[in-house]
């Protein structure tokens, strides 16, 4: 329990950490709102989600938009002394992605996003030992269940594992 209480406090601190850094930044604090800290039984989870109007990626790319390497950066400095390993997913919406031979979908897309997500939290700090898992989600996990083609369900998700497993919420 002491264990528990200890690494809540510390991630509740890099959750407050990263919200004023991003208060700080006048270029990043429109997307504010693309910014969700929340803490699952896994652990603290950070999500970059596309906003209408805002996309982490141009439409059907893997390349960071230039203040999305900003935020991920923020993220990389926010959790980088917290304890144990770091996951990170790629999400797409349900549009499928289209190309003349079929051969890149939205699986390769969430995946390629998660991998660009990982290579700039290495450049942000993050040791390469402290990257737990990599993997695209494609549309199978949306943020928006009743609206699977909502921008929103295109994010990273970024999540700080506990030591400590929590409880499942009820």
């Amino acid at each position: 329990q002491a264990i528990r209480d200890r690494e809540n406090k510390a991630f509740e601190q890099a959750a407050q950490d990263l919200r004023q850094a991003i208060e700080k930044s006048p270029e990043l604090l429109d997307l504010q709102k693309s910014l969700i800290i929340d803490q699952t039984p896994e652990g603290l989870r950070i999500q970059l989600v596309d906003q209408e109007g805002y996309s982490m990626f141009p439409r059907g790319s893997a390349v960071l938009q230039a203040r999305t390497r900003q935020l991920l950066n923020l993220v990389a400095r926010a959790v980088n002394n917290l304890p144990n390993r770091v996951s990170i997913s790629g999400h797409t919406d349900s549009t499928p992605y289209l190309n003349p031979n079929g051969t890149y979908s939205n699986w390769e897309l969430s995946s390629d996003r998660a991998n660009a997500a990982r290579r700039e939290l290495l450049t942000g700090g993050i040791a390469q030992d402290r990257l737990a898992t990599v993997v695209g989600r494609a549309d199978r996990e949306p943020f928006i269940k009743n609206a699977p083609e909502d921008p929103r369900n295109r994010r990273l998700s970024i999540i700080r594992a506990l030591s400590v497993r929590q409880p499942p919420a009820h």
